[in-house]
């Protein structure tokens, strides 16, 4: 029998004709199958012969995606996507890199940094999304660096990205958001901040733990004298009450780490709802409140956003700002869970 008798076997006409190439795991169940099938032992053995054949011949033509980090077969092309093959439906920390058009060294250093002050022998995955338009040449340079790369929209600044990471992957099944989430920037803010936290404090039941200074506000009046009076908007959403008069707990840098569990504990539809408002139509009136460079790729609510997120995930207590002294270094400068 010839290795194309095999093939005929193995894979219907339309995928022949299609060049459509086998994967390990479909090749080795056809074989299988095979072996398994009512036919004499000769015949059996013959077929399963071919077969390794086949498959070593495809791997050692890379076909199956055992060569380079880049190689074809390792990953996914969808319109707005590229994933690799080995993506893993579960992890312990994964990386949320907002990226629009920064020095991409700049960002491989960020990264590589930042995993490797994570924990040994915990799984990550690192996530880029892109807010700018590429070619396929330009996301692939992107996915040099990355488990995932997704295309999004330039709207909302890094609040919107995270919004959306968190809103891609809230309902799958089983749910793709990781023990711990650090949402960050393609550089490094505050460093002298964020390494010796995530260094020194990251736990594992860390909650929320801020990677900039920590501030407070008080319903959109924020301790540096600053005024975004969405922030209250934003507490009561998440909160699920109203925003009180008394001092809250605010951050600056749009940088942190999160639990799945503090992710969980928020309604799906909150930040469904939240996101959308970076997404409004021109005429909307979330366009006519703010700056003068109120805008979609800079929006008031953007930055009524990088404030809030320690309200977003329960860590609330002015507190903490007090006795981690806003860029220490301490165990008090996070929120545990219970």
């Amino acid at each position: 029998m010839s290795s194309s008798d095999l093939e005929g076997r193995l894979r219907p006409e339309s995928e022949r004709k299609s060049g459509k190439m086998y994967s390990m795991e479909e090749a080795w169940e056809a074989l299988d199958k095979l072996r398994t099938a009512p036919r004499k032992r000769q015949t059996t053995w013959i077929l399963l012969a071919i077969g390794a054949i086949l498959l070593i011949s495809q791997a050692t033509s890379g076909q199956l995606g055992f060569g380079s980090r880049g190689a074809l077969s390792t990953w996914r092309d969808s319109t707005n996507t590229l994933r690799r093959g080995n993506w893993s439906l579960t992890s312990d920390f994964d990386i949320v890199v907002s990226h629009y058009d920064e020095d991409i060294n700049t960002m491989r250093d960020s990264i590589a940094t930042v995993k490797s002050y994570l924990p040994p022998n915990k799984s990550h995955r690192v996530i880029i999304y892109s807010k700018k338009d590429r070619d396929s040449a330009g996301k692939r340079e992107l996915f040099e660096l990355a488990d995932e790369v997704v295309s999004i929209p330039n709207v909302g600044r890094e609040g919107e990205t995270y919004l959306s990471h968190i809103v891609r992957h809230y309902e799958t099944s089983p749910t793709n958001i990781a023990e711990h989430t650090i949402f960050m920037q393609p550089h490094i803010a505050w460093d002298w901040v964020f390494l010796p936290r995530l260094r020194d404090l990251l736990r594992p039941d860390t909650g929320f733990l801020s990677f900039g200074p920590y501030i407070t506000q008080q319903c959109g009046k924020d301790s540096g004298g600053m005024e975004f009076p969405r922030m209250a908007d934003i507490y009561s959403m998440f909160r699920n009450d109203f925003c009180p008069p008394e001092p809250a707990l605010a951050t600056w840098a749009g940088q942190f780490i999160v639990s799945k569990r503090r992710i969980l504990d928020n309604q799906y539809e909150s930040y469904v709802n939240l996101r959308s408002k970076f997404h409004a139509p021109p005429e909307h009136w979330i366009w006519k409140e703010g700056w003068h460079n109120d805008e979609p790729s800079n929006p008031t609510l953007g930055h009524a956003l990088e404030r809030s997120w320690p309200v977003v995930f329960g860590c609330t207590d002015a507190g903490v700002e007090k006795t981690c002294g806003g860029e220490g270094v301490t165990e008090l400068c996070q929120c545990l869970d219970a």
